[in-house]
C-alpha cells in the first residue's frame, strides 16, 4: 500500500497520547508528512478524530492531499470528552461527512470498520460502507482488529479488501487472521510494530537498535503487506526506511530478540 516500502505512517504520530516522546509541533508534523510522501510512504492511518483533524490541517498546508492515501477508523469526537481517546462508535450515515470535514477532503482512500460482537449491526455497517464506496467517497474498505471468525462470517457482496490487526514480535496472534485474509485475496496491515513507545523503554538498551530489530521482524514477515508505524520526527522516517532495507534479522539478532521476549514478553 506504499510505493517501494511496506511502511505506512501511523496517526498516533500527531497526538500527545500513546507515546513516550514529546508531541510534534505543527511544523514538525508538516515536515514528517512531507518526508513520508517524498519517500513513497503514502498510506497515512488516522484512528482517533484528533488525528484526522491534525492530518487534514497538515495536508491542507502542504497542498499534497492527492499524494496521500488516507485511512480512517470509526473513533469520533464525544461531547465533553474532546481531549480523550474514546472507544469506537459503529458507523451511522452521518459519520462519513464528519470524517471528510475533519480531514478537509472529499474522499477516504481506506475506510476501516472496527469489528465488534454485534454481528447484525456489523453487517449493516458493511452495507453502509458499500454505499459510500459506490458513491465514490470511499475508495476501499478494511476490517480493523480482525479475528478469523469475522472473515468466516463476511456477508455476500461485502466490500472488504483489507484487514488490520496488531502484529509484532511480542504479539503474533494475528498470523491466523492474516493467513485467512491472504487466502481471500485481502491485503494485510500490521499495527503496533513496537507495541507502544514505552515497550522500548521496558526492553532497555539502545532504543534505536531495539526499534530496528522489532521493525525488521514484522516487515520481513511474508504475511504482512503493510506496517503502520507511528513516527513523530522526520528523521525517524529515514531511520525506519533504513531498517526496512536491512531486511530480515540475522541469527544473532533473532537470538537477542528471543532474550527480550523471555525477559519482558
Amino acid at each position: 500500500m506504499s510505493d517501494g516500502s511496506k511502511l505506512g505512517l501511523g496517526g498516533h504520530s500527531f497526538i500527545e497520547q500513546l507515546g513516550n516522546d514529546p508531541p510534534a509541533s505543527f511544523e514538525e508534523q508538516c515536515a514528517l508528512v512531507a518526508v513520508c510522501l517524498d519517500n513513497g510512504i503514502r498510506l497515512i492511518d488516522t484512528t482517533y478524530y484528533q488525528e484526522r483533524v491534525a492530518l487534514g490541517k497538515v495536508l491542507h498546508r502542504l497542498g499534497r492531499r492527492d499524494e496521500a492515501r488516507i485511512m480512517a477508523w470509526n473513533f469520533f469526537r464525544q461531547e465533553g470528552q474532546e481531549d480523550d481517546l474514546v472507544p469506537f462508535t459503529p458507523y451511522e450515515p452521518h459519520h462519513l461527512d464528519v470524517m471528510l470535514r475533519e480531514l478537509q477532503t472529499d474522499r477516504l482512500d481506506v475506510l476501516v470498520v472496527h469489528v465488534h460482537a454485534d454481528r447484525e449491526r456489523l453487517v449493516r455497517e458493511l452495507e453502509l460502507a458499500q454505499e459510500w464506496k459506490e458513491s465514490g467517497a470511499v475508495r476501499s474498505v478494511a476490517l480493523g482488529m480482525v479475528e478469523p471468525s469475522y472473515l468466516d462470517d463476511l456477508p455476500e457482496g461485502h466490500p472488504v479488501s483489507a484487514v488490520l490487526a496488531p502484529y509484532n514480535a511480542f504479539k503474533r496472534g494475528a498470523a491466523e487472521s492474516f493467513e485467512r485474509a491472504r487466502a481471500l485475496g485481502f491485503q494485510t496491515i500490521a499495527l503496533s510494530p513496537f507495541i507502544r513507545g514505552w515497550k522500548l523503554d521496558e526492553i532497555g538498551g539502545d532504543k534505536a537498535h531495539v526499534s530496528d530489530v522489532l521493525l525488521r521482524w514484522v516487515a520481513a514477515q511474508s504475511l504482512v503487506d503493510t506496517v503502520i508505524v507511528s513516527m513523530r520526527r522526520a528523521d525517524w522516517v529515514t531511520a525506519n526506511l533504513a531498517s526496512e532495507r536491512r531486511g530480515p534479522l540475522t541469527d544473532e539478532e533473532e537470538a537477542e530478540l528471543q532474550r527480550w521476549l523471555a525477559r519482558v514478553g
